[in-house]
């Protein structure tokens, strides 16, 4: 490898967003933050965005109680479709519901580890 080789600059799928101070990935309708972006992070939001689909009943079964005791919803597939959008932060291994349906005041977040192998925490927050 020459020296303009290690001088380019390596492409990445993430974009730096000035107004939020935060590296910004979006896929399979997924947004991805970071404060830096970390060698594995390329890798991690491409493979949790594959398989985001097939864990989402999981997290919405792990949720469920708190949801159900926040907002008196226990059906699966209502609350599958009412978490809306989901922002994962890298950094610190966490989903966060922005813009979920079930009202308009709380955030829904979950703590997670690996490919959505174990959720830990989750906070509805508002």
């Amino acid at each position: 490898m020459g020296l303009f080789d290690k001088l380019k600059k390596k492409k990445t799928i993430f974009v730096y967003d000035e107004k939020y101070n935060e590296f910004v990935a979006e896929l399979n309708g997924i947004k991805f933050i970071c404060e830096k972006i970390e060698d594995n992070y390329e890798y991690t939001a491409i493979e949790l965005a594959h398989c985001y689909e097939e864990k989402i009943a999981d997290l919405v079964n792990f949720l469920l109680p708190d949801i159900n005791e926040m907002f008196g919803v226990s059906d699966v597939e209502v609350i599958q479709k009412a978490l809306g959008k989901p922002e994962i932060d890298l950094d610190r291994s966490m989903i966060n519901y922005l813009e979920q349906t079930l009202d308009d005041v709380h955030i829904i977040s979950v703590e997670f580890k690996g490919l959505f192998t174990d959720f830990y925490y989750a906070s509805i927050d508002g």
